[in-house]
């Protein structure tokens, strides 16, 4: 429904605020949703020609409140065309709920998974789901009563699958009793995970595995002979690692199934096999304590089947590599190596018994966080991204370490080109006794050197997490939001960090808090010593060990912050040993034993024995079935803070989510509450009170605003300021420098530099109409001698990127026609124009709804894209008006407002 302006007129103002680069910049903003609404790829499988790339689409679906996942397939273009193409992409799935898409090994099937319920099946559970290369509807393949965990391709007929067998007799008695109690870790309950085979023809299973524990990881080599699997012994083994899994090798030609890599603490997994089908390359976890299986790095080994042995991959590189990313080629083997916040891409040979190395000379694979090579061991898919360039796609091929890149597989997150991306960099600092470390560093997006900005410390969790050179972008660490209120904002890499060396990420064990927060403060106060921060305007933010380590800076350093937002952070270690699902391993490995023994350690290192010195105003977050950081932790924060009394505390509880939310709607909330949060106690732009009265009364209605009209400048009723005796437009300044006239040139502005001009009474504060061009410019050159300032008419592009700033109900034609009219019914409704006196389609400044009211301290513009056009200079200095009017109205499809009647042609100045 169009909202009638005159109702509004002289209460309604516009709101906007824009940046110092605004007309060298995007004009859209970052908002929660333009973070929330990014799609991502997963599970990316190269087909064995290597001219396919069926992949994942993970992407918001607010309506269902919750992240979707439907197949893709991508055709390369053919590299020996004498023509070049591009790919072409076509949706293969649309349930959304569509996983691990699998190439059968003649490329003619793909298989993958999908808890979709098929026609005349009884259950919901993930089953494996058949797609023909070459089209048609997908066909499910099983109907297990307790569904599928994982598939794979043992030939062109059959698939293997991990799955449990049927519900058990006891089983069924507990449900049909409504028997819902939980044995917790219970041995006897810890039903076995085992291997089956499925023919396509006649859909018969036949049991491949016999073991008593759960099988997880598994992979056939590409003959089909063997199958390599890890089988979890214990359901104790996400507490501690006394019983390790175990890796198997079923030789499907005899039989046999033998145990391999039988020695304690190596269990690797991330099977890969090489094309020959003769070995795999796994990679497993090395710590100095792995008997808990502490962080550390990975190591990466190779499996000879035919000798039945293995060795480790001498990677000769002092940091080895943290994630697991590797992948086979046609003769060795590529790795992304460990560096920092960045990789070391590198190849290895194999030749002989043994490897030889070289770098990888292409500079985006130091920023790549996903590679994956094909089954032909050439074609390869990697990703590419900054810290403030959004993921790239690229294909092409890998030969001996070298790539030749082809082009873009395909483009994801288009809209994010169109959102303002600041500076960012890589900095490093001295942090614990000394030693470098380093960070992302996010410059305001309208950062001025010489100016001190707010400071937002987003500190990762783990603790062996890190913060790479390359995309993050989450509804926990939002950090364009923070630079788009013009603040800094560092995410550092603490002692404990991954990415860094075996030495760097164990250095905390024994040790945790004493290095992390003297680094992070010492990247602070570096900071503040360059003068780019401000040290009285200092935030703190962080999820899971991030929040831990923020709730230690606020509560040893109480007035350092004007704020901190902790999601799901412990502070109490006495509880976290049992309550966490992995407390044992966690704890001992960091604090050095269990609470029994260690008693006032764990005490010491708990801030919630300390909390009487908080003073920060403190926003706490948890999901409510969150077991990585138990929610009792954040109940524990929550009531001291609200019972010592010093702190102004918030906890924000989250119904049914774990450790990572998974609700849209709660993500969303959280990232809206923390906004909130430091816009009042960091940023100083709304208070409590005012957050709550938004509840009721939405800061964009004309209600709200009334206070906010006292910011427009009047002389006697008439808009505008009085200068040297000439009421001159008022001006206000968008971003740090550019100066824009609040409303269009009104009459009585107007009659100041002719006096000869006659109106009707009380329209002073229409705009001025029927300008030409001339008289424009001459009224600029006039106003700058009178008043000393240098005023001017906007260029076209100025005036275009005001324009795409204009409320949704301007006075154009649409809203005198009542609808939108076609360019036929435009036409015609001209003939109508031109039977009434302008003055009678025109409205005082200012009377319709402002386009973006919302923002707390901006700008406020009034008819960008209404009621009279406005004179604009190209870069050529010839001259014409833009925008629409009250007798044009915008084309939808061009963007084009068509010219308009002479009587509806006004200006807006800019002032230099």
């Amino acid at each position: 429904m169009r909202i009638n302006c005159l109702s509004f007129a002289g209460l309604c103002v516009g709101l906007m605020m824009m940046s110092a680069g605004m007309f060298s910049q995007p004009a859209e903003k970052w908002t929660v949703d333009a973070v929330l609404k990014q799609e991502a790829i997963e599970d990316l499988a190269i087909s064995p020609e290597g001219q396919r790339v069926v992949w994942v689409k993970s992407y918001p679906d607010s309506a269902k409140d919750k992240f979707l996942k439907d197949i893709y397939l991508t055709f390369l273009p053919d590299p020996k065309a004498p023509k070049a193409s591009s790919p072409e992409t076509i949706r293969l799935t649309r349930s959304g709920d569509n996983t691990a898409p699998k190439w059968n090994r003649s490329g003619s099937r793909i298989a993958f998974l999908s808890s979709r319920k098929a026609p005349d099946s009884k259950t919901e559970a993930t089953q494996i789901w058949l797609l023909d290369a070459r089209g048609g509807e997908a066909q499910p393949l099983t109907k297990l009563e307790n569904g599928v965990e994982a598939h794979a391709w043992l030939n062109d007929s059959t698939l293997v699958f991990s799955a449990r067998e049927e519900k058990t007799r006891y089983e069924k008695a507990q449900k049909s009793a409504k028997d819902d109690a939980v044995a917790v870790e219970d041995t006897t309950e810890y039903w076995p995970v085992r291997l089956f085979a499925i023919a396509l023809k006649s859909k018969k299973i036949r049991r491949l595995s016999q073991n008593f524990r759960q099988i997880g990881e598994f992979s056939p080599s590409p003959d089909g002979r063997y199958i390599v699997y890890s089988e979890n012994q214990s359901p104790t083994y996400s507490v501690d690692n006394r019983r390790q899994p175990l890796q198997y090798l079923i030789d499907l030609a005899t039989g046999q199934t033998r145990e391999i890599f039988a020695v304690k603490f190596l269990d690797p997994g991330g099977f890969s096999w090489t094309a020959d089908g003769k070995g795999f390359y796994a990679n497993d976890g090395f710590s100095k304590d792995p008997h808990i299986e502490g962080a550390g790095i990975r190591e990466l080994y190779y499996f000879d089947v035919t000798a039945m042995a293995y060795q480790k991959v001498p990677l000769d590189w002092e940091w080895a590599f943290d994630d697991g990313s590797y992948a086979v080629t046609a003769n060795g083997v590529h790795v992304q190596l460990a560096a920092g916040p960045r990789f070391q891409p590198r190849f290895y040979r194999r030749s002989g018994a043994g490897w030889k190395w070289g770098d990888v000379a292409d500079e985006r694979l130091r920023h790549s966080t996903s590679f994956t090579i094909g089954p032909d061991g050439e074609t390869v898919v990697f990703d590419y991204s900054r810290p403030s360039l959004p993921p790239k796609y690229f294909y092409g091929r890998y030969r001996d370490g070298n790539i030749e890149v082809r082009g873009e597989l395909v483009e994801l997150n288009t809209y994010l080109s169109k959102l303002p991306l600041p500076r960012s960099e890589v900095v490093e600092w001295a942090g614990y006794n000394g030693e470098t470390v380093n960070g992302i560093l996010y410059y305001p997006q309208n950062y001025r050197p010489g100016r001190k900005y707010p400071l937002m410390t987003v500190i990762h969790g783990g603790p062996s997490g890190v913060d790479l050179d390359a995309w993050y972008l989450t509804w926990t660490r939002y950090h364009f939001l923070w630079t788009q209120k013009g603040a800094f904002v560092l995410r550092p890499n603490y002692h404990g960090s991954s990415n860094h060396g075996l030495d760097f990420v164990e250095s905390i064990k024994g040790h945790y808090y004493e290095k992390e927060v003297p680094d992070i403060l010492n990247g602070i106060h570096h900071l503040i010593a360059q003068e780019l921060v401000d040290p009285d305007s200092l935030g703190v933010m962080g999820w899971s060990n991030g929040a831990i380590l923020a709730i230690a800076l606020t509560t040893d350093y109480p007035e350092m912050f004007k704020a901190v937002a902790p999601g799901a952070g412990d502070v109490n270690w006495t509880s976290d040993y049992g309550n966490c699902e992995f407390g044992v391993s966690f704890d001992e490995s960091y604090l050095g034993g269990p609470p029994w023994r260690m008693l006032e350690e764990y005490i010491e290192k708990s801030p919630l024995f300390r909390f009487e010195r908080v003073v920060t105003p403190t926003l706490i977050s948890f999901g409510s079935e969150d077991r990585a950081v138990p929610t009792e932790q954040g109940w524990q924060h929550f009531r001291a803070l609200q019972q010592i009394g010093k702190a102004p505390v918030r906890f924000l509880l989250y119904p049914g989510e774990p450790h990572g939310f998974r609700r849209i709607s709660h993500q969303k909330r959280k990232m809206e509450e923390e906004i909130a949060w430091f816009d009042y106690y960091l940023f100083g732009k709304k208070t409590y009170t005012e957050t709550l009265a938004a509840r009721v009364l939405p800061e964009s209605a004309p209600l709200a605003l009334l206070a906010r009209r006292q910011q427009i400048r009047q002389s006697n009723g008439q808009y505008g300021e009085m200068v040297n005796g000439i009421l001159a437009p008022e001006t206000v300044t968008l971003g740090d420098t550019l100066q824009v006239g609040r409303f269009e040139v009104t009459r009585a502005q107007w009659q100041a530099f002719r006096p000869q001009a006659s109106y009707p009474a009380g329209r002073d504060n229409y705009p001025a109409a029927a300008i030409s061009f001339e008289d424009a410019r001459a009224y600029t050159t006039w106003l700058s001698e009178k008043t000393g300032q240098r005023y001017r008419l906007p260029s076209t592009g100025e005036l275009k990127m005001l324009q795409k700033l204009a409320g949704k109900q301007e006075n154009n034609l649409a809203y005198w026609a009542g609808y939108d009219p076609t360019p036929d019914e435009r036409q015609a409704l001209a003939a109508q124009i031109a039977k009434h006196d302008p003055d009678l389609l025109l409205m005082p400044a200012g009377s319709c709804p402002p386009g973006n009211s919302t923002e707390q301290d901006a700008s406020l513009l009034y008819d960008l894209d209404g009621n009279v056009a406005e004179w604009a200079v190209s870069k050529s200095g010839s001259a014409e008006p833009s925008g629409a009017s009250a007798a044009t109205v915008r084309d939808k499809r061009t963007g084009l407002t068509g010219q308009p009647p002479q009587g509806f042609v006004g200006l807006r100045v800019i002032r230099d």
